[in-house]
């Protein structure tokens, strides 16, 4: 993305790696801990998002993905950062995937509109991936939180708990609980804020 300067220079945005950006450039590199390290974090969810098309066949799952994961680590270094790694490890995966359908069932090789319609784009697992790394995000800020408002946060956001129960279980009256939990919001929205992560419904 370019702009331009108070002066009338243009200049370039750069774009900061994301951790994924790292990991896969030392997987390059031949480096087994980092590809061991995107294996861990990207492989039950792409186990999920196969098996749901696989009628639940968690075997099946993990075997293609497997492989999807074998690619990533032999083409680490052709990746050029075009699309997000998710993006990119995604694709491999649902490329497999679509390969073995197309070999077990009788769908037809030139049958792609079908393929396709097998896999819902809304539930897509790039976006799978995205609200994963949000909540993981998000945890992670709510750590800069106090202990009483990360208690709240924590009860209501992640254990859907509503204000009278917290109230019970933290033996405080329900308008301690809501005192808490806007001042937690608002504290919470300052710090995604400045995390560059704007998107998020408090």
């Amino acid at each position: 993305m370019t702009g331009f300067s108070k002066y009338g220079a243009e200049v370039t945005e750069v774009t900061k790696p994301t951790d994924d950006d790292i990991l896969l450039a030392q997987v390059a590199l031949g480096d087994r801990d980092a590809f061991s390290k995107l294996y861990l974090k990207y492989q039950p969810r792409l186990v999920s998002y196969c098996a749901r098309l696989l009628n639940d066949d968690l075997a099946q799952a993990a075997d293609i993905v497997d492989e999807a994961m074998f690619d990533v680590w032999r083409s680490a270094g052709r990746f050029e950062g075009k699309s997000k790694p998710s993006t990119w490890i995604y694709s491999i995966t649902r490329n497999k995937l679509i390969s073995w359908l197309r070999k077990t069932s009788e769908v037809t090789l030139g049958d792609d509109e079908s393929l396709l319609a097998m896999i819902d784009p809304a539930n897509s697992l790039e976006d799978e991936l995205a609200l994963t790394d949000m909540k993981q995000q998000l945890v992670r800020l709510m750590s800069q939180l106090t202990t009483e408002h990360r208690e709240v946060l924590r009860l209501t956001y992640f254990e859907d708990k509503s204000v009278k129960e917290v109230a019970l279980l933290l033996g405080i009256s329900e308008n301690t609980v809501k005192t808490r939990m806007f001042y937690a919001r608002k504290r919470l929205a300052q710090l995604l804020e400045k995390a560059g992560i704007v998107e998020f419904d408090l």
